[in-house]
């Protein structure tokens, strides 16, 4: 099978080489929530310190991304890397609750400025270059983060063996830098607007009012929204917050964590072929259910995991079910957007899974801290269902 089509490369190469390069340096979520508790913090500590960064995204994110619609996505992208970047260095200094607690709020105004802006970018110069490459585009993309993240966990246990945990954090600032310099080649077909201070506050205003009702009032996005906002609160008891505790529970050395981090994202990498044999193209949101289905049945087996090899079977195996429904999702979000929203739109569903992360991953702390990791996973497959009956309830209709 033909891995790429004619001018495809010459393209997407910029978007296809940060995707390859940047996560072979990015392993610090698998390693903080353990470098957090072993500096003495609780669990519901740390779910405050991974809700801080939704709740200043939640402030910025739609502002953020309006200014993208007008001024240029690759800016804004570009922008967001280079201060997230600046942000994850500052984390070897402090290890202080508030000190930590301040950088993480800067990292989360950081995160809007590519949040939507990114696959905005992509989408547009698709659209404008060659629009048949846009159906396998979020597949491709996750194959190569994928590959890469399964490097990045062999990196990361060397590393951390090596040096100890602190490692994380300037290595990660690394891999932001690192895409900032790659994408910095990226092509960017779209037109900036030139307009007074003044117009443009005007400008950002609107575009964000006009975005904000078209969602509210279309028939496949509100629900879609809606959906997605449940399934923040499954994926945060799903997460690492609860993953981790349990598995050391269940006598896992901490540097096995990079393993650990390869082995999730070869499931990761192997999902979107699974996607892209089995989602037929209008069928995307069939697709996603079935996923979302299979996901639930796994995760409730982890009430019978008594020993490392039963919980990594079930944790490799849902996490393979609910990632391959993310190029079927992906595809089915953009396919409802105009062109000239399609920025503000994304930062819309980011300021809405801000919002829902804000209270999931306090929630998953205080869940770990109280019932245990185990329980707290479980519970995630609860969350779940919700979201199902939403998306069997969406009535398509042409824009």
């Amino acid at each position: 099978m033909k891995l790429f089509d004619k001018d495809e490369l010459k393209l997407l190469w910029p978007f296809y080489l940060d995707t390859l390069l940047s996560p072979m340096l990015f392993f610090a979520p698998v390693f903080y929530i353990i470098y957090f508790s072993q500096i003495g913090f609780s669990f519901t500590q740390i779910g405050i310190l991974l809700a801080i960064p939704s709740l200043i995204a939640l402030i910025f994110e739609i502002p953020t991304g309006a200014i993208a619609d007008l001024y240029g996505r690759k800016f804004s992208v570009l922008l967001g890397f280079l201060l997230s970047g600046i942000a994850l260095f500052l984390l070897y200094f402090f290890s202080d609750f508030y000190s930590v607690a301040l950088i993480f709020a800067f990292i989360g105004f950081a995160s809007t400025l590519p949040s939507g802006s990114k696959e905005a970018w992509v989408m547009d110069l698709l659209k404008n270059e060659n629009k048949k490459l846009r159906h396998d585009f979020f597949s491709k993309f996750q194959i190569f983060n994928s590959f890469a993240l399964i490097i990045s966990g062999i990196f990361g246990a060397f590393l951390v063996k090596k040096f100890g945990l602190t490692i994380i954090w300037p290595v990660a600032g690394l891999s932001y830098l690192v895409a900032f310099s790659v994408l910095l080649f990226g092509k960017e077909d779209y037109e900036k607007t030139k307009l007074k201070i003044s117009e443009s506050f005007k400008n950002l205003k609107n575009q964000t009012k006009k975005s904000l009702v078209f969602s509210y009032k279309h028939p496949v996005l509100f629900y879609f929204f809606l959906a997605t906002m449940i399934l923040i609160f499954a994926s945060a008891l799903h997460s690492d917050l609860g993953w981790i505790p349990f598995l050391t529970e269940l006598g896992l050395k901490e540097y096995y964590l990079g393993y650990l981090w390869s082995a999730l994202a070869l499931t990761t990498m192997i999902a979107p072929f699974f996607s892209m044999k089995f989602m037929k193209k209008g069928k995307e949101r069939n697709f996603i259910v079935l996923c979302l289905i299979l996901s639930i049945i796994i995760t409730l087996l982890i009430l019978y995991a008594y020993n490392l090899a039963l919980a990594f079977a079930v944790l490799l195996i849902s996490t393979f079910f609910f990632y391959s429904r993310i190029p079927a999702e992906r595809t089915y979000f953009h396919k409802f957007i105009p062109s000239k929203m399609r920025a503000t739109i994304g930062s819309i569903e980011g300021m809405l899974i801000s919002i829902a992360g804000i209270f999931a991953s306090i929630l998953a702390g205080f869940l770990v801290d109280k019932i245990g990791p185990k329980y707290t996973i479980f519970i995630s497959s609860i969350f779940m269902i919700p979201a199902i009956i939403i998306y069997l309830k969406i009535q398509e209709k042409k824009k």
